[in-house]
């Protein structure tokens, strides 16, 4: 029965608990990883990657003939509508115990992609204060990125509410878009990428990217919240020499003026 066939799942995702052995939360999907020629192994490999409490993996869905991108968020609890205020706050637990605390709140949504993905990556801080941008290796050889928010499980399908535009939530769309702006690979093609990896660089605006497992290496250097931390190119650096100077020669002034006063004080 073709509609029974089509209905099975075929990909099953688990988070497994490594301590306790516990499945903490399992998401099924139909119609991936069927053979498909044309796509090759993108069709068969599911790229995945751990970010935080993120998990996102992709795989290539037979019906839809496009690529799937799905999402997972893990959290410790709801908190009520009225549950901070300025006069109270949840009581937070320090301390997790694989045997003993509840079982995290698992998100989930799946987003669609029209390339085929063979590799993912996230890119890594310092600190960890700049915005993540996860990292997609293509089979049409190119390094795509997108931002974390257009990932987000919690994206509201209707209109937004302000307390969700001042929390920077975006409107649920089911394909995710691809900016050619965004592409750290730029006009370059990186054949068949298998793996990406990031490190923090000295500032924390900056990412380090590598694109490897093919014939072809790629690096490039990230700002996922653009050069916050850094001077632009066209800073006036001669202006700002200038202007410590006098500073310093105008202190150096008033520091002797007023010991020559001090002076004449404790003489008159």
């Amino acid at each position: 029965n073709a509609s029974t066939n089509a209905a099975t799942p075929s990909l099953f995702i688990s988070l497994v608990d490594s301590v306790s052995g516990q499945i903490l939360h399992r998401v099924s999907h139909a119609h991936a990883l069927e053979s498909d020629l044309t796509e090759g192994t993108a069709a068969t490999r599911v790229p995945v990657v751990i970010s935080e409490n993120w998990v996102v993996y992709t795989f290539f869905n037979q019906r839809t003939r496009r690529t799937d991108v799905g999402v997972l968020t893990l959290h410790e609890g709801m908190i009520d509508k009225n549950g901070i205020t300025a006069f109270s706050a949840p009581e937070q637990e320090l301390s997790f115990s694989s045997l003993e605390s509840a079982k995290p709140i698992v998100l989930s949504k799946t987003f669609g992609m029209a390339k085929a993905v063979t590799s993912l990556g996230v890119t890594t801080t310092k600190a960890g204060i700049s915005a993540k941008q996860f990292l997609f290796g293509t089979a049409n050889d190119q390094v795509i990125s997108i931002d974390r928010r257009m990932l987000d499980p919690r994206r509201p399908n209707g209109e937004l509410k302000e307390s969700e535009k001042m929390e920077g939530l975006i409107r649920y769309a089911p394909l995710l878009p691809i900016v050619p702006l965004r592409t750290p690979s730029h006009i370059y093609e990186v054949s068949s990428v298998q793996s990406i990896s990031s490190a923090s660089a000295n500032v924390e605006s900056q990412s380090l990217i590598i694109a490897y497992g093919g014939p072809d290496v790629f690096f490039t250097r990230l700002a996922p919240s653009k050069g916050f931390d850094l001077l632009p190119d066209d800073f006036n650096r001669g202006l700002l020499s200038v202007v410590l100077v006098g500073l310093i020669v105008s202190l150096n002034v008033i520091q002797r003026m007023n010991k020559k006063k001090m002076v004449s004080t404790v003489w008159s």
